[in-house]
């Protein structure tokens, strides 16, 4: 049976960046030459070794510091011990090639009988009982726990437009922490569009089929083009950026003001790329931020009118020079999944708005306003937001958005 056994040493001066690392299976009787190689390389760290006696072959995973390193150990890797080495793999490309996600049967087809109820003559009644009762449709079809991951790819981090299926592992990859989260059937779609209105179009006829939509790395203007097309569908829209990450920015906001003991309505606050934050100047207003600035363009924020206890950063501009602080959120540019209490991550808050948009099949400024109290409070001392995978997170700040029948209307 294969035993694990964490292997280390001094960590190189850059951090290990596992979305850079290599697996390598070697023969047994080398292992100890190749991970001697590789703690020589600078910026390389095995984090694991694998021994399978039964294969006489033991598995190496190695972490590095970014892709120059990665580089470096493949060459190493490939050129002094291609004798020993049996298989050498990309994790990242590994971990992509599976699909990440994948459907599953919620009714046994095994039997004939089974069969029948899968049959045209049971999918006509159900479709009967459907046309007789319309708003029974999430009651006998897998609607209500459905949503639509879609994207156009017309704003991928900091790569901008790129062909729709480019943006697929992406798209699999939130999906994965979304079905984790929620329980929810997380479809992702990207969508070959070369207009905002196709994109809203298409949008629209997948409307029927889905509790919610959810839009990602879609441009702002793209997304205003989508909320329109469906909002006479009655099928609610979720924006990752600018509602999920709207949300968290407020909420980082309003304790990074908190935490220098400035009152939110003695506050002031400047918003840089206040176009790209969808409904996040609402929020702040609503949070109770009097003076607010809104500043779209230029390339600095020195030459910004009046002081400012704070800069929320929504595209990455040199900090000024007079030392104001800069809250970073920059959606292209989020925080590692480990490391969310000091910055927004759409994930704060996306799981939440989901689901309950699924239940109750709408979304609300007031939803997302009781989200930004929620997670404020969620916090812990010393930081501006609770981490991403901090249990019971989406369950807590689902049951604000989501009524209890059972609880009195004032409590």
């Amino acid at each position: 049976m294969p035993t694990s056994q964490p292997h280390s040493r001094v960590p190189s001066p850059g951090r290990p960046r596992p979305a850079f690392s290599l697996r390598a299976e070697v023969r047994q009787d080398a292992a100890s030459t190749v991970a001697a190689a590789v703690a020589s390389l600078p910026g390389a760290l095995l984090t694991e070794t694998d021994s399978s006696p039964d294969s006489g072959l033991c598995r190496l995973t190695i972490d590095t510091d970014g892709p120059a390193t990665q580089r470096r150990l493949h060459t190493l890797l490939h050129d002094r011990f291609d004798v020993d080495l049996v298989h050498l793999a990309d994790p990242a490309l590994e971990a992509a090639a599976t699909g990440k996600i994948a459907q599953r049967l919620c009714v046994p087809a095994g039997t004939d009988r089974e069969r029948a109820l899968l049959d045209t003559e049971a999918d006509h009644r159900v479709i009967e009982q459907l046309l007789l009762a319309p708003d029974s449709t999430d009651d006998y079809t897998g609607r209500r726990r459905r949503i639509a991951l879609i994207s156009d790819a017309s704003d991928t981090a900091h790569l901008g437009p790129l062909p729709a299926a480019a943006v697929l592992p992406a798209l699999e990859s939130a999906a994965v922490h979304l079905r984790h989260a929620t329980g929810l059937d997380i479809h992702p779609l990207p969508i070959a569009a070369d207009t905002p209105k196709q994109l809203a179009a298409t949008a629209a006829a997948l409307a029927p089929g889905f509790a919610a939509v959810c839009l990602s790395h879609t441009h702002p203007a793209h997304a205003g083009a989508v909320r329109a097309a469906l909002e006479p569908t009655g099928t609610p829209l979720v924006d990752t950026n600018g509602h999920a990450h709207a949300v968290a920015t407020a909420a980082a906001t309003v304790n990074a003001l908190r935490h220098k003991g400035i009152p939110t309505h003695n506050a002031c606050v400047v918003l840089a790329g206040a176009n790209r934050g969808g409904d996040l100047s609402g929020l702040l207003l609503a949070a109770g931020i009097r003076s607010l600035t809104l500043h779209n363009t230029g390339t600095s924020l020195d030459d910004l009118v009046g002081p400012a206890d704070l800069i929320v950063d929504l595209i990455g501009l040199p900090a000024p020079h007079d030392g104001t602080p800069v809250l970073h959120a920059d959606p292209h540019s989020a925080p590692p999944l480990h490391a969310t209490t000091g910055r927004p991550h759409p994930l704060h808050a996306l799981p939440a708005l989901l689901t309950a948009a699924a239940r109750t099949r709408q979304l609300t400024h007031h939803n997302l306003q009781a989200t930004v109290r929620a997670l404020t409070q969620r916090a812990r001392p010393g930081n501006l937001l609770p981490p991403v995978d901090e249990p019971g997170l989406t369950q807590a700040l689902t049951a604000v958005l989501i009524p209890d029948p059972a609880r009195p209307a004032d409590a």
